[in-house]
């Protein structure tokens, strides 16, 4: 074969494999792969940008949103609109999000001042009296397409101030709690935010408890499922698999977010728990320790930030009693480097004695954790 007609082969060749890439390129940047970009993009209007509502109109409007339609993407293809609403800052996150499709032919969507006054309190957890500021989003799905199209989108935002709806009170109530399944004799929980968080902290005996939201009816009723989750339960009687189960006697807390439908409940024997010794701000004052910090809505633990000197500590449950109940490491002496290598576990002195406490061994600021339900405690040098 002549050295001309080689060099016409490869060149073929090459010519081919350019022409197939650049098909290919061509097929990257085709308009359904890029951002839409339309002359006449979609557009997202509300009625109003800072709505203020009040009780005694809840079946007012409070807010209409209305978007036009999204480009033609050609023939055949159709157009499934989405709308999603959340708090700025949120990002239309999975958790937070306010999601719903749309039905065929509506281009708009409202709220009464009674849903979103719900959904603020509820959902979110804005207590009554309080502005939001919140953001939208419209997604119109290109549906029926040979290939995919990104969605065109359409934004805006606008802010509500909410009001008191007044309380949702919920109970506690079973053979653990309250000695009966006498609904109308629950034990009333504490509501923190307004129909979002609640918290209950008390004494409960081996059984059951279950939590209700009417006085003197069991549904409806607010049922563990699995993973510290909870389920709205309208219409289910109580079962042994529906309810809170409690195998050791003790003092524990609950809390539980209405808006998540989640829960803790914990194991919580100690009201207090506090700090001293040389390594500490107070010294060895045992009528004015350190008081760690206790979180409702992590009730397993106590914390503490800040300095800590060389020196010894220990921890006392009660005021002013050196032969009171101490928390202490399992040895006498033991040190704290605050750097992951120390000893996490602790006992419970209930009279003080033996005299055994941590050493710390360098200044600095600490951060200090301590889990009552597993009994272990956490020295994390800042």
């Amino acid at each position: 074969m002549k050295m001309k007609n080689i060099k016409n082969i490869i060149l073929f060749i090459i010519m081919s494999i350019v022409l197939v890439a650049c098909e290919d390129k061509g097929l990257e940047n085709l308009d359904w792969l890029q951002k839409p970009n339309f002359v006449k993009p979609m557009t997202l209007t509300p009625s109003s940008e800072n709505v203020e509502m009040s009780s005694g109109n809840d079946n007012a409007t409070a807010i209409i949103f209305t978007w036009t339609k999204g480009n033609d993407r050609g023939a055949g293809t159709t157009l499934t609109y989405f709308f999603l609403m959340d708090i700025v800052g949120n990002n239309f996150g999975a958790n937070t999000v306010f999601k719903e499709e749309i039905p065929v032919g509506i281009f708009t969507k409202s709220y009464t001042v009674g849903e979103l006054n719900a959904l603020l309190i509820e959902k979110w957890g804005y207590p009554g009296g309080t502005k939001a500021k919140l953001e939208v989003k419209i997604i119109a799905r290109v549906d029926n397409s040979l290939q995919f199209q990104k969605p065109e989108l359409a934004f805006t935002s606008f802010s509500a101030k909410t009001f008191s709806p007044g309380p949702l009170p919920l109970f506690l109530v079973g053979d653990a709690i309250s000695g009966g399944w006498n609904y109308s004799t629950g034990m009333n929980i504490t509501e923190i935010i307004e129909r979002s968080q609640y918290a209950y902290t008390g004494n409960f005996s081996v059984g059951a408890f279950k939590i209700i939201e009417k006085s003197g009816n069991e549904l409806p009723s607010y049922d563990p499922n699995g993973a510290n989750t909870l389920v709205y339960n309208q219409t289910e009687p109580r079962t042994a698999s529906n309810v809170f189960n409690v195998v050791t006697a003790g003092r524990y807390s609950l809390y539980m977010n209405r808006t998540k439908l989640t829960y803790i409940f914990a194991y919580t024997p100690y009201e207090n728990v506090y700090m001293l010794g040389s390594a500490t701000a107070v010294g060895w004052n045992i009528d004015t320790p350190i008081k760690m910090i206790w979180s409702q809505t992590n009730p397993e633990e106590f914390t503490y930030t800040g300095p800590l000197t060389p020196g010894e500590m220990k921890l006392p449950l009660d005021l002013g009693n050196w032969g009171g109940r101490f928390i202490m490491p399992l040895v006498g002496g033991t040190e704290i480097n605050g750097d992951g290598t120390d000893v996490t576990t602790f006992k419970l002195s209930p009279t003080g004695w033996p005299d055994d406490k941590w050493v710390i061994k360098t200044a600095g600021n600490y951060k200090i954790t301590l889990n009552q339900s597993k009994m272990t405690i956490v020295f994390k040098k800042l």
